[in-house]
């Protein structure tokens, strides 16, 4: 879904954009919560872009950071990206890889200007800009063409930080990709720090969370081909897709779900393989009513405050009849 109140949905995405824009205003880019490498990178370098445009740019997100490959890349890049920004009231928001009506963006006051996002679509969002583009892979494709559309030329840190969110969302390319997808990671390549973005990407756990996969293992479940398991929380957020995406090389399994449990409620990350089990699908009826979730059909995530959890055994099942229903209509 590619479309604007201005008649986006062909060249020009980033110039109707800039029509729309109140130069006397502000401008907030919202990430999704709890963001990860892919949403901060991007609105890192649409922030960029939009300043060399003359515009007062800030970045906020809600939520905490929970990736340890995040953080590490917000130090290394000397990011600026705030979970309270101030002087939201008066500013025009535009969301970054995210959209308030899949769940996965509480949004600041103002005034909700754009989206811009690839994840799938659950209800159309109203807005005056919107930019969604589920064939792509990753925000970073869709922020550097804008890049390529303004003519610009993407300083190193910028390349090398969207690079870092290409191969964090797609697995080093080996995820679903598109044939921009692969453009975009040629383009960064030559521009960006292939070593240093694949570095950041890769650290992302510690020893004792390795022991906590060790235990987790054990204490999995499986039924009707759908791998469950949970952590004691704290922990990164990259150890859930790392655990989801490990398991899912046993040929047995159709998806995995991993779930880390804490005082502030429930973490979890979702992967499939299958089709007749996709992990949108999966994450959005299993937290149906009790929480909030979305991404992709092959890798998805979710969160359950901690006034709505409704227990480990509870929230188990509700993963497992989805999955069952899934096995009778497959």
């Amino acid at each position: 879904m590619v479309e604007t109140r201005a008649g986006i949905g062909r060249p020009g995405r980033f110039a109707a954009l800039l029509g729309l824009i109140d130069p006397k205003r502000p401008i907030l880019l919202q990430t999704h919560d709890y963001p990860d490498i892919d949403a901060v990178a991007s609105a890192w370098a649409f922030a960029e872009l939009l300043r060399r445009r003359g515009f007062s740019v800030a970045l906020g997100y809600r939520g905490e950071i929970r990736s340890r490959s995040l953080m590490r890349l917000i130090a290394e890049m000397g990011m600026t990206i705030d979970a309270a920004p101030s002087g939201v009231e008066q500013a025009q928001v535009i969301v970054v890889d995210g959209s308030p009506t899949n769940g996965n963006v509480e949004l600041f006051p103002g005034g909700l200007l754009g989206i811009v996002d690839h994840h799938r679509v659950v209800d159309k969002p109203d807005a005056p800009f919107i930019d969604i583009r589920p064939d792509a892979s990753a925000c970073a494709t869709i922020m550097l063409s804008y890049w390529t559309e303004a003519g610009e030329e993407l300083p190193r840190d910028l390349a090398t930080a969207l690079l870092a969110g290409l191969q964090s969302d797609t697995d080093f390319l080996s995820r679903r990709a598109s044939s921009e997808d692969f453009d975009a990671y040629v383009s960064l390549f030559k521009s960006g720090d292939w070593d240093r973005a694949s570095r950041i990407v890769r650290s992302v756990l510690n020893l004792e969370e390795l022991d906590l996969i060790r235990r987790a293992l054990g204490d999995a479940e499986v039924r009707d081909s759908l791998f469950y398991t949970t952590l004691p929380g704290p922990c990164g957020q990259e150890v859930l897709a790392v655990l989801a995406e490990f398991v899912l090389r046993a040929e047995e399994l159709a998806a995995a779900v991993v779930v880390e449990t804490s005082e502030g409620g429930v973490h979890l990350s979702a992967r499939s393989k299958a089709s007749a089990l996709s992990a949108f699908d999966l994450v959005r009826r299993a937290l149906r009513g009790i929480g909030s979730g979305g991404g992709h059909s092959h890798a998805a995530g979710g969160v359950v405050p901690a006034s709505a959890y409704p227990g480990p055994q509870a929230l188990k099942e509700r993963f497992f009849a989805v999955a069952a229903q899934a096995a009778q209509h497959s």
